[in-house]
């Protein structure tokens, strides 16, 4: 894994300084004028294009992707749909801005990117690219097309059992990629959860995320508090795979009752709520959902269930099964996020990125001088884009027909705590 750092722009505008580092990556290119590759011709549009350089100068543009529409906004950030120029790939750029980064929020940001970088799933948000300017940071990320699970459970009231059963086997997963590479999350909830067209869940916001051994104490209080474990307001040192594990009951009540199952007017009647779990489950909630749920929400985090325990439980056992088929990477292709050095040892998803992109003008020569760079290449994205895209369409063809959609629910009002 290169390792990842803050590459300083060298000119005193935004756009002047980020069409300069893209500038770098066609050098080998030049001695060849004679063919205008697509790629070449992004390039000097970024160098030389009075309209690409207008919408950069105004924010409509960074690097290689036309920005659009706003997808969502943090206390440090915004989110805005972005266009990737060669692939024509819809993406969501986050965008924070420098003048209002604490200490805190870049050392946050330094470990999301770190983290985005060595995990590679299917059910968790892939990063792209990052580029830097002087006076923000732009992510290049997976877009999830039907938006924040979140904004789901608001307008249309708690899911169908069923429903529920198939993204959250596949949140599930994903905390146990995560666990299994000595990660914790400590973010988990509805606003981190993404969904796509087609019903595939991700999860998102590594922020607060940290790598630990299996029994480290943590000390620090992240995350949201009506999805905060008992342990977080003890003021003591606590274990970060139960605090997780926590979360993500948390969120499954949520999903299927469209309310908190903590509430609170205050931080300190919350507090009381969590510490003592007091908590009711509906009388029409299955039995096998309601023992799941209460044994994620037991207030011991010795006596909690664990993520494997979870997976294999009466009411998720039949859909965690199928999602881990469906993440079958012999059957569905592996993600590649760097270039393989060795092009005898490529999948054959990466050869036919590769082949994509020498069309668009980026060959061989281009992708091992810019292997290393990671997320800070726009040549390495464009290959994350193109293997991303591959995949997609690869599970398109193969995935097995969704089960009938049963009817609407009743819409019920969700009920949240005042605390978020």
């Amino acid at each position: 894994m290169p390792k990842l750092f803050w590459r300083k722009p060298r000119s005193s505008n935004d756009h002047v300084a980020a069409a300069m580092t893209l500038h770098e990556s066609v050098a080998d290119e030049k001695a060849s004028p004679t063919k205008i590759t697509a790629y070449r011709r992004a390039i000097d549009h970024l160098e030389n294009d009075r309209k690409w350089q207008s919408d950069m100068a105004v924010g409509k543009r960074i690097g290689l992707y036309k920005l659009s529409g706003e997808l969502g906004k943090g206390n440090f950030s915004q989110v805005k749909t972005g266009y990737h120029e060669l692939t024509k790939e819809r993406v969501a750029v986050k965008i924070l801005d420098k003048t209002k980064l604490t200490a805190k929020a870049k050392k946050m940001l330094s470990r999301e990117i770190s983290v985005m970088e060595s995990i590679h799933h299917q059910n968790v948000i892939r990063l792209f690219e990052v580029i830097e300017t002087y006076t923000k940071y732009y992510l290049v990320m997976e877009h999830a097309a039907a938006g924040e699970l979140f904004k789901r459970l608001i307008s249309e009231g708690r899911m169908h059992e069923s429903e529920a059963k198939t993204i959250f086997a596949q949140l599930v997963l994903a905390v146990k990629h995560l666990h299994d590479r000595s990660i914790v999350h400590r973010d988990i909830k509805a606003e981190n959860v993404f969904l796509s067209s087609r019903g595939v869940a991700k999860l998102g916001d590594f922020g607060f995320s940290i790598t630990v051994s299996s029994d480290e104490k943590l000390e620090t209080f992240c995350g949201s508090p009506p999805y905060a474990a008992p342990e977080l307001f003890l003021d003591q040192r606590y274990v970060g795979r139960p605090v997780d594990v926590w979360s993500l009951g948390v969120l499954l009540y949520f999903m299927t009752t469209a309310t908190m199952p903590f509430l609170g007017d205050n931080m300190a009647s919350l507090r009381q709520s969590i510490l003592a779990g007091r908590m009711t489950t509906p009388a029409w909630m299955s039995q096998p959902l309601r023992l799941l749920i209460e044994s994620m929400l037991n207030t011991s985090s010795d006596g909690r269930i664990k993520v494997d325990q979870v997976l294999k439980s009466e009411w998720l056992k039949e859909a965690s099964a199928y999602q881990n088929r469906f993440n079958n990477n012999s059957v569905y292709g592996h993600w590649c996020a760097y270039p393989t050095a060795d092009c005898s040892e490529a999948t054959d998803t990466e050869l036919n990125a590769r082949r994509a992109l020498e069309a668009l003008g980026i060959g061989k020569a281009m992708l091992d001088e810019h292997g290393p760079r990671g997320s800070r290449s726009n040549v390495v994205a464009t290959y994350r884009i193109a293997v991303h895209r591959l995949l997609q369409q690869r599970r398109l063809m193969v995935q097995t027909p969704a089960a009938p959609v049963a009817k609407p629910l009743k819409k019920t009002k969700s009920r949240l705590c005042a605390i978020t």
